[in-house]
């Protein structure tokens, strides 16, 4: 069961990295092309990009439960690698998904394209940036 979560959760890292990158790109993209119209596809992207950080919270947290790198004892804070997967990262990661949440939903009350692109991009540029320092790249290269 651990092996099955914990590898679900490595592969929806990619996929959820790469849509995030994508959606940061286009919403760049027409903020430079200064374009009034929102596209429909467009929108989608950014809304499964969130449904699917979404989904891979909550791997993520079951992976918290069931794993046997996060032990919550006496010293628990001493140790950088146990404070790493059990606290810093989650919570950083929670951040992130908070931050593309706020910049959608900041979007869709903005009255021009331009700005709801804008706001697309700046909070998911961010989110972006926070995931990329966050992942534990020495696991999911090894």
């Amino acid at each position: 069961m651990y092996n099955i979560i914990q590898n679900a959760h490595s592969g929806f890292m990619w996929l959820a990295v790469a849509m995030l990158a994508l959606s940061v790109v286009f919403s760049l993209l027409k903020m430079i092309k200064n374009e009034e119209t929102i596209s429909v596809p467009l929108f989608k992207l950014y809304n499964y990009t969130k449904q699917l950080l979404y989904i891979q919270f909550v791997l993520g947290v079951i992976l918290l439960f069931i794993s046997p790198l996060v032990h919550y004892t006496s010293g628990f804070m001493k140790n950088e690698a146990l404070r790493f997967q059990g606290l810093e990262h989650p919570l950083m990661m929670l951040i992130a998904i908070g931050l593309v949440a706020i910049g959608l939903f900041k979007s869709k009350t903005k009255a021009t394209s331009g700005q709801k692109n804008k706001m697309v991009f700046i909070f998911y540029s961010i989110a972006l940036l926070v995931i990329l320092l966050m992942v534990p790249w020495t696991a999911v290269l090894s």
